[in-house]
């Protein structure tokens, strides 16, 4: 099941956003405010690129069949992403605690500069091989995956309000 998000920042130029964007402090605090763990498992820059390994556990409501196949766990994921500094450009996968082997999850980061700031473009596919419910369980990732870029938009934009405010 494909999905894309898309949201405007104002105020703001691509470098400046880049930067938010990647900055370890700002995404500590959007987790937060989101209410998704996070722990960084690598975190490799060079001027070039970033190259970032990341668990993410969201702390969600999960449908019925879903928490079945969890079987008690907690549903967490490690977010695989490799960007390319000031092109605007990245890649990335999720690999899941559960059937890592029946669920794909991959797709691509874009930041735009736009005349009033920065659009970000996540754009992805979500394939779950699971007989009877791979459909169920693709539409509710998708779904909180929607949710989730909402609510950080929401919270970036916040962010910069008060950035801006100084």
């Amino acid at each position: 099941m494909q999905f894309r998000v898309e949201h405007a920042y104002e105020g703001v130029t691509f470098p400046e956003y880049e930067t938010i964007h990647f900055d370890e402090a700002f995404n500590a605090a959007l987790c937060e405010a989101t209410k998704l763990g996070r722990e960084v498992l690598k975190l490799e820059r060079t001027p070039e690129r970033i190259v970032r390994h990341t668990r993410i556990e969201p702390a969600r409501e999960i449908p019925g069949p879903v928490a079945k196949l969890l079987g008690g766990k907690r549903f967490s994921y490690v977010e695989e992403l490799e960007y390319e500094i000031g092109k605007g450009r990245g890649r990335w996968r999720t690999i899941p605690n559960i059937m890592p082997e029946k669920i794909d999850s991959r797709g691509t980061l874009e930041l735009v500069a736009t005349p009033n700031g920065v659009k970000r473009v996540v754009a992805g596919d979500i394939k779950v091989s699971v007989f009877g419910i791979g459909g169920i369980i693709e539409k509710f990732v998708v779904n909180d995956v929607e949710k989730s870029y909402e609510a950080a938009a929401e919270f970036t934009r916040r962010y910069l309000r008060e950035r801006a405010k100084g």
